[in-house]
């Protein structure tokens, strides 16, 4: 069974990079380029993982993960979150919504899959799958480091 992840960022670069990651290691993904369309999709599909962006406009991921966790459909969902921002661990504390991990961009291919990974083992104990980046996804991050230095 392939496990949903919603994709939410308003990045079409880093959005097309990670979904041909994503897919390429079997996962099937929804995506939303920013928090209302996540919201709107989270009305009727119920991914297994979002993963969410947090510096979008003109609602934050902070708002659409609080959002998320007022409605019961979705309030159970793992979520990995990830920005360019550095602050990402003391706002997710202050604001007190759960998150599965906390990424920084520019994502590391390794560290997004052993998060996905590891989210989706907690959502359903006993779930293994193959993790290691190959070497064409290692070119794809190297993309996403230059292109988010560049911005």
């Amino acid at each position: 069974m392939e496990d949903t992840i919603l994709l939410v960022d308003d990045n079409k670069f880093i959005v097309d990079g990670l979904k041909a990651i994503l897919r390429k290691k079997g996962y099937t993904i929804v995506v939303a380029y920013g928090g209302e369309e996540a919201l709107a999709i989270l009305e009727n599909t119920i991914p297994d993982l979002i993963l969410l962006d947090i510096s979008m406009e003109p609602i934050d991921g902070w708002e659409t993960l609080e959002r998320a966790r007022r409605n019961p459909r979705s309030a159970h969902i793992p979520v990995i979150i990830f920005s360019a921002r550095k602050t990402l661990s003391e706002e997710a504390s202050r604001v007190r919504l759960d998150v599965s991990e906390i990424l920084s961009k520019p994502i590391n291919t390794g560290q997004l899959l052993t998060a996905i990974e590891k989210a989706l083992k907690g959502k359903r104990p006993g779930i293994e799958r193959e993790i290691k980046p190959s070497i064409s996804e290692f070119h794809i991050n190297i993309g996403f480091e230059k292109h988010i230095s560049e911005q």
